[in-house]
């Protein structure tokens, strides 16, 4: 009985271990993912745009931004990535009670209603920083541009270096090219 404990710990032991890790694993993928589809989302959003405005900080102490979405005949220019009548959508990041250092990432569609992650689409989750935008660029006789940096990571306190992190530079393409 004793030589059958002794085979038996250490097994289970790896057996739980190898759980552990495979949750850790599967919970970073998902945050990953959901950046990956967000980034995609907003991608479309700011191809989309006629203007953006510069990010600012939120009620929440998050940051929002504001993409305009119609043109000057008050139509929007990507029927379907707004809702209906709608002339804007806004992105914004709210801080995870509790926690520090992270943040979820909402999409509001509804111009009228304001992006606060209660009625707002949930995109991401474990954001490490609030600021994801830079404020629009001209370069003369190109399209504006928006810089997205969406730092992710499930524990940045124990795996600071285990941030992923997607960025992109995308233009407007709706936008007036630049004087």
């Amino acid at each position: 009985m004793v030589v059958l404990l002794v085979v038996l710990t250490p097994l289970s032991n790896s057996f739980v271990s190898a759980l552990g890790a495979q949750v850790d694993q599967t919970r970073r993928f998902d945050a990953q993912e959901n950046a990956r589809q967000a980034l995609e989302r907003m991608r479309k959003d700011i191809h989309c745009a006629h203007g953006v405005t510069d990010p600012f900080a939120n009620d929440y102490d998050g940051q929002t931004i504001v993409m305009t979405e119609t043109n000057v005949t008050g139509t929007a220019e990507c029927p379907g990535l707004v809702q209906t009548n709608a002339s804007a959508v806004q992105w914004c990041t709210i801080p995870v009670e509790g926690a520090t250092d992270r943040y979820r990432l909402y999409r509001e569609n509804d111009p009228n209603l304001t992006c606060s992650g209660s009625a707002s689409t949930f995109m991401v989750d474990y954001l490490t920083q609030a600021n994801l935008w830079a404020s629009p660029t001209c370069v003369t006789a190109q399209y504006p541009t928006v810089s997205v940096t969406m730092p992710v990571n499930v524990d940045p306190v124990r795996h600071s270096p285990s941030t992923y992190t997607l960025s992109d530079q995308v233009a407007l393409r709706n936008g007036d090219i630049c004087p």
